[in-house]
Parts: structure tokens; sequence; C-alpha cells
């Protein structure tokens, strides 16, 4: 029982893991405009919020969040705001760089990569919503709650590591045709456009 429960869950999380969104744009923005390390210092702070997420769940905070709609929507815009605003900086930046000749990842940007990667998780009140309704599934009455939520949590995390790790991967190594400043000027132009868009989507949702 206990293993099929595991099975269930694993399965799950790596669908939802997998469905691009505001993580997976995030993720290859900075892995486009910042690199390889970038990239999967930004998939360990998507993770590590994971487990901001599961703790505010089995402690009932996520409980108040989804009764309270001031809050709710308060969180709801904070991270929309975010996403936006990443999205509308990768547009601007990449714009004032389009002149020049040879463009090179600023260096010592993993920290902020992870921690974009850590909020743009925390402000996503959905995650939250997301946790209350679906960890209590798997996790048996007379197992104590907070410590069994962060251990399935730790499935989801390496997951998500190991999934936009493998993302970031393929997006630095692909080919040298994604190493040209051109075609990763535009690049950075659409993923900035899709964070953008999805920022509004989630403040106008």
């Amino acid at each position: 029982m206990i293993f099929d429960r595991l099975l269930a869950y694993t399965i799950a999380v790596a669908i939802l893991t997998i469905i691009p969104g505001a993580d997976t744009m995030l993720v290859l923005r900075n892995a486009l405009a910042r690199g390889r390390l970038a990239g999967v210092a930004t998939a360990f702070g998507i993770g590590s919020g994971l487990f901001v997420q599961a703790t505010f769940s089995g402690l009932g905070l996520a409980a108040v969040v989804v009764k309270s709609a001031e809050l709710y929507h308060a969180i709801k815009l904070a991270g929309a705001f975010y996403l936006a605003g990443l999205g509308m900086w990768t547009i601007v930046t990449t714009w004032q760089q389009r002149r020049t000749i040879e463009w090179h990842a600023p260096a010592g940007q993993e920290r902020h990569a992870f921690v974009e990667g850590l909020l743009s998780n925390i402000l996503n009140p959905k995650v939250a919503v997301f946790y209350l309704a679906f960890l209590p599934q798997f996790i048996d009455p007379r197992d104590p709650v907070l410590l069994t939520a962060l251990a399935l949590t730790t499935i989801h995390f390496a997951l998500s590591v190991i999934w936009f790790s493998f993302l970031t991967i393929v997006v630095a190594s692909v080919s040298n045709w994604l190493r040209r400043q051109s075609v990763r000027r535009w690049l950075n132009y659409a993923t900035g456009a899709v964070l953008a868009a999805l920022g509004v989507r989630m403040a106008v949702s």
C-alpha cells in the first residue's frame, strides 16, 4: 500500500514538473542569459521553494491563504508582478545589448538565479493550494503530517532538479546554433515575453 501511494505520488508530481510553465520559462531564460550553472542554480531554487510550500501546508498556513481571499490575491499579484518584471527586464536588457559584438554571460550570477527560482515558487499561491489539496491524499492520518509532507516533497524536489537541469544542459549544449548571438537574443526575447505573459495571466486569472 505504501509503495502504491509513493508510485502514484511520484507519477503525479513528475507530470506536474514536466508540463511547461513559469518555472520552465525561468530556467530557460537564465540558462540562455547567464549560462549552464545559472540554469542549474535556478532549478535548485525552484526545488527549494517546494519545501517552503510543503512546510506552509503542513503547518496549515496554506489553508489560511485559501480561506482569505485578500491574502490569496495579494500573494498572487506579488507573484504576477515578479514574473512580469523578470520578463520585461529580460527584454529590456537584451535590447540594450543588441549592438554588442560578442556577448558573455556575467560571472557570479548563480546566487541571483537561485533566489529567482526560489521566489518564483514561493510567490505562486497555486503551488500552496496544490500542496494543500494534493499531499493529504498520500499521508496516513497516523503519520506526522509535517515530516511526511517534507519527505514526499523530497521526491518532488529531486524530480524538479533533475528535469530542469536536463533542460539547462540541452539548451546550453544542443548545438553551436544556440550560441550564436542573434539566435540567443531572439530566444531571450521569446522567454522574456512568455514570462511577462504568464505574469499577466496570473494577475487576471
